[in-house]
């Protein structure tokens, strides 16, 4: 009676083993693959929020240095949304992001808007894996309708705040009274240019306490909520003055 050497068992589970071991190695290669493909998209995409957060506020920097200029303290309605959007999606587009949402606050009842918040979502997603292998495992273009049919995973998504800081400004009179021009920091503002060198822009933790909402702005619409439960409370006044009435 012969026998299979032992040698040749052994052999077989060594290839086995070394297999399944080399499975396991680009199982573990392809994870840490997706992994730092995901923070490398956040990391794009905080960079496009702070580009376009800086963007969006050094268009109030501008507008504050031109009123400086002109002789008059920006005290209110400094910031211009069509303006700030239009600079935060210019350098969020350029850092291969998409501007999401942006608005503007401060801490000065609404007045001025010098605090601006940006959200961007990067122009590069990250999809679940398909068991059909549908989904690549590599990053994928977003167009925006990935939501529709195969929900994207978005690690892309950042948000960043930007604050515009006024230096200490005062007006200088003249004979009379009349107001002779504008100084900042004890410097006489002469022109633009030197009054955008005064003026800091930087990135800040923290919004302001109130929404951007300049003196004549339009008041927002009522809740759907409120204005419908509202025509239910009119309607019901007749109905009750009419049984107090039949009674």
């Amino acid at each position: 009676m012969s026998c299979r050497p032992r040698t040749d068992e052994r052999g077989q589970a060594s290839l086995f083993l070394l297999v399944g071991l080399t499975l396991s190695l680009f199982a573990l290669a392809l994870l840490f693959a997706r992994l730092g493909n995901a923070n490398d998209l956040r990391t794009r995409a905080q960079t496009a929020a702070d580009a376009a957060a800086l963007a969006a506020v050094g268009s109030v920097r501008d507008a504050a240095a031109r009123q400086l200029a002109e002789g008059t303290i920006p005290f209110a309605s400094v910031y211009d949304a069509a303006a700030g959007r239009t600079a935060a999606e210019r350098y969020a587009r350029d850092n291969e992001a998409i501007l999401a949402d942006i608005r503007a606050s401060d801490d000065e009842l609404g007045q001025v808007g010098n605090i601006v918040r940006v959200e961007v979502r990067g122009a590069y997603c990250q999809q679940e894996l398909e068991e059909d292998r549908s989904v690549h495992w590599s990053e994928i273009v977003c167009t925006g309708e990935e939501d529709a049919e195969a929900p994207a995973n978005y690690t892309g998504n950042a948000a960043a705040i930007a604050e515009m800081v006024l230096p200490d400004c005062s007006y200088s009179f003249g004979s009379g009274f009349a107001i002779g021009g504008v100084e900042c920091d004890g410097q006489p503002i002469t022109s633009y240019a030197q009054a955008r060198s005064l003026i800091t822009i930087r990135l800040v933790a923290e919004e302001g306490q109130y929404l951007y909402r300049p003196l004549g702005s339009p008041a927002e619409p009522a809740d759907e909520d409120d204005a419908a439960e509202a025509t239910e409370e009119e309607n019901a006044e007749p109905d009750s003055n009419e049984a107090e009435n039949n009674r």
